[in-house]
């Protein structure tokens, strides 16, 4: 009966937490009325306001910028694989292009 009345804590996302400090920065609401619609405590609310004012939406990620930065680090390394990759099959394809173009001409 000791943890019957605890509240539960709620996974919130990007938008929600972007709605929760539009309604309150630029619609005024109260951080309580709009906590208590979102079923969070006040004062993620006003953690989420703060971390906003400082560093804008992205603040508000689940990710950490470190996390963001790392997976751009990952994302671009394997894009460039993929161009080597495709560099590396371009000689064969401009070969085989070479192969079949005098032929189109013979037939002609």
């Amino acid at each position: 009966m000791h943890g019957q009345f605890r509240k539960r804590y709620t996974q919130t996302t990007q938008e929600q937490k972007i709605y929760a400090v539009q309604e309150v920065l630029k619609n005024g609401r109260g951080r309580k009325d709009v906590a208590d619609e979102l079923h969070v405590s006040v004062n993620s609310v006003t953690t989420w306001i703060r971390k906003y004012k400082e560093d804008g939406k992205n603040a508000l990620s689940p990710y950490s910028q470190e996390e963001i930065s790392r997976l751009k680090e990952i994302e671009k390394k394997y894009n460039e694989q993929q161009k080597m990759e495709l560099l590396k099959k371009l000689p064969i394809y401009i070969h085989l292009k070479k192969l079949l173009y005098p032929r189109k001409l013979k037939n002609l």
